[in-house]
Order: C-alpha cells, then sequence, then structure tokens
C-alpha cells in the first residue's frame, strides 16, 4: 500500500492510499513520480497508474518515506 499526504502549516491533510499488488522480491523495480501542476503521478511496474491531487504549490519537497523497501537507487530528471 502507499499513503500519500502533504502538510501544510504543519498541519497534515487528508491521507490518500494506493493499493497496488506486491512487487516480487530479489529482482528490480522501476516506479516513477510525475510532478504536473494539478496532481503527482505515481507509476509502478504492476498495474495502471494513479494520482495524487496537488494541494498547493510545491516549490519543494522536504520528505519522502520509504518503508519495508530495498532501495537502490533514486534518478531525478
Amino acid at each position: 500500500m502507499i499513503v500519500m499526504n502533504s502538510m501544510v502549516d504543519n498541519v497534515w491533510g487528508e491521507e490518500q492510499e494506493g493499493k497496488f499488488l506486491p512487487l516480487p522480491e530479489g529482482i528490480g523495480h522501476m516506479v516513477s513520480f510525475l510532478f504536473a501542476l494539478d496532481k503527482i503521478t505515481i507509476q509502478l511496474p504492476t498495474g495502471n497508474p494513479f494520482t495524487f491531487p496537488v494541494r498547493f504549490t510545491i516549490e519543494e519537497i522536504s520528505y519522502l518515506a520509504v518503508r519495508n523497501l530495498q532501495l537502490k537507487s533514486i534518478t531525478l530528471k
């Protein structure tokens, strides 16, 4: 499960969950985040993309948490 949320003025908004099939262990997977003015689109190799609405102007992403995942690289474009 992926849980998305945003914080404005130190107050968390309503959580939005994205459910997906588990990724098989032991092989590499690519997860993509596409940032637009009105939404963030998350693409997983297990299914259709899902979106999270941008609730305010994004100038900086200062926090991203990943749990139960062995992260080997991050590519920013």
